[in-house]
Parts: structure tokens; sequence; C-alpha cells
């Protein structure tokens, strides 16, 4: 489903008002759209899903024609989920109805909204566009356009200084198939919850990112191939060693990894280094799969 076929249809200008407490909006973070997910909320009652006379209308086959409704009075905005199919969550938690804080995440099918709201609302707005342009809606961690910009940086560094660095390409293999065999809103929890058991292997001055779709990047500076092949083994196990379970069914999930070393070589360059690592992530998967390959 593309970005254009998820967009919301009830869009305002923002033009909070900081001196009244009571405004609030939606901020639609998942899937990415800036400057067209900016949704006022007002102090009535609105209602959220696929019918037409929705005033927030997600056209997504995972959203009830009713899904949920958002109402406000004196306390502030409460949301309610409709008996929809596929629920509404806030903050990953299935809610019937929820009095909305700023900053909850809803979840309704694949589309996430971030509710702002009190006086501050003007800065955490622009603090969220910002996060939006670097970071990945759905799995948090930083995404392509933000690890490029980093990857550059450090292809210089270590040709200024002659150090070691390295690339890992993955991606979840057979991911379509968990597509259509339990949903893409399973999919979804997938990609994030897998992001959530790499990030601790993470070290402070690597990069991990979400490059497109199930495919993942991690930058190592300071690592050569070979040390980059150990801590490749340690995410393949992370991933393999316990299945996924969602709603009390079992996934397993398995991932394959390509790895490349950047060559010390005023000719090589970052593009050349994805390259590299894309084309072993490729002999990974013609190997069957679950496996790391340098």
């Amino acid at each position: 489903m593309t970005d254009t076929e998820l967009q919301t249809t009830f869009v305002t200008h923002f033009s909070p008002s900081v001196d009244d407490t009571s405004e609030a909006c939606l901020v639609r973070i998942y899937p990415h759209s800036i400057g067209e997910g900016i949704i006022n909320l007002p102090h009535e009652t609105i209602y959220i899903g696929r019918e037409k006379k929705c005033q927030i209308e997600l056209n997504d086959p995972s959203v009830s024609r009713q899904h949920a409704q958002i109402d406000f009075n004196q306390k502030g905005f409460t949301i309610l989920d409709l008996d929809s199919c596929n629920s509404t969550f806030i903050n990953d938690i299935k809610i019937k109805q929820h009095r909305l804080a700023s900053g909850d995440l809803i979840r309704i099918g694949h589309t996430i909204f971030k509710f702002l709201s009190n006086e501050h609302i003007e800065k955490q707005y622009h603090e969220e566009i910002y996060s939006m342009m670097i970071s990945d809606g759905l799995t948090k961690i930083p995404n392509k356009r933000y690890f490029l910009e980093i990857l550059d940086r450090e292809v210089s560094r270590s040709q200024r200084h002659q150090r070691p660095l390295s690339l890992i390409i993955f991606d979840i293999d057979h991911f379509k198939q968990i597509n259509d065999k339990h949903g893409h809103l399973t999919g979804d929890i997938i990609l994030r919850d897998l992001c959530q058991r790499i990030l601790p292997y993470i070290r402070k001055d690597e990069i991990f990112a979400r490059y497109g779709g199930e495919e993942f990047i991690i930058l190592l500076p300071e690592l050569n191939s070979q040390q980059a092949f150990s801590f490749g083994q340690k995410l393949l196990n992370a991933v393999n060693k316990d299945s996924f379970t969602l709603e009390q069914v079992n996934i397993p999930v398995t991932i394959s990894i390509g790895i490349a070393e950047f060559k010390l070589d005023e000719n090589y360059s970052a593009d050349d280094l994805i390259k590299a690592a894309d084309n072993k992530l490729y002999a990974a998967k013609n190997n069957g799969r679950n496996c790391v390959k340098v």
C-alpha cells in the first residue's frame, strides 16, 4: 500500500494557539508524510475509518468502515474504539476507550498518529517534524536519508585516518509469505519487534537504520570484515533463537546478512560499499538464507 493510498483527508493548516491548552492535533508519523498528515482536532466528535463520510478517512482494508471516534469535553480528548475488526491501539496497547495524553501514539490499521496537546504544541510539532525527517515512524530507528548522511561522513573519516569501516545489510527471509499468511499488521509488528531485539547489540558509535521495506543496514566504524562477520552471527542468533509470538501464534523469523568492508582507496565510494554489501546479501539468499556472507 502506497503512502498516497493512506493519505488522511481531514487535513487543515497547522495554526495552534499557544495560549489555549485545549488545542490539539494529530501528526501522521507512519506512513511517512511530512506536511500532509497534520490534523487539527476540533472541539466536537470526529470519526476515523474507511468510509468517505469519516472526517479522517483511511483507505486501508485493515481499517473498519467506522473504526474509532475522538470526543472532546472540558477534560480533554478521548478516543473510543467502535468495535473495529483489528482494534485500536494506544502505545501498542489495545484499548476500548482512552483519555489521550500528549505524546500518545495511536495505531489504526497501518497508520500511526501522534497526539499532541498543551501550550507547547507548536514546539512539539516542529520537534516531531524533525524526528520524521531522520527516523522511521514504525520502528523508531534512523531512516535511509539520515543513514546516508552519516555514511558519507564515516567514509571520509575512514579514508582520512585509514581506519576500518564495515557495512551490514540484512533483510527478513520470506517476509512476503509472512505478510500473506498472517497479514500486513502482523508484518509491521514483526519489523518493529525485530528492531527491538537488535538494538541492544548496537554500540553508541554504530548506526542501525531501516533502509527500505524489510531491509535494514548497519554501519560499523572501526570494525574490519572479520569482526563484522562475528557481529553478524550474533545478530543472526538474536533473531532466530526464539519465534515471534503474536496473539498466541508463534511465527519463526530468520534473516540473511551481507557484509562488506570499505576499501581504503580514493576511488572507492560509499555507493561502492553499499553495492558490495548488497551483493553479499544476495549471496546469502542464494546460499539458502538464514546465514552471513562476507
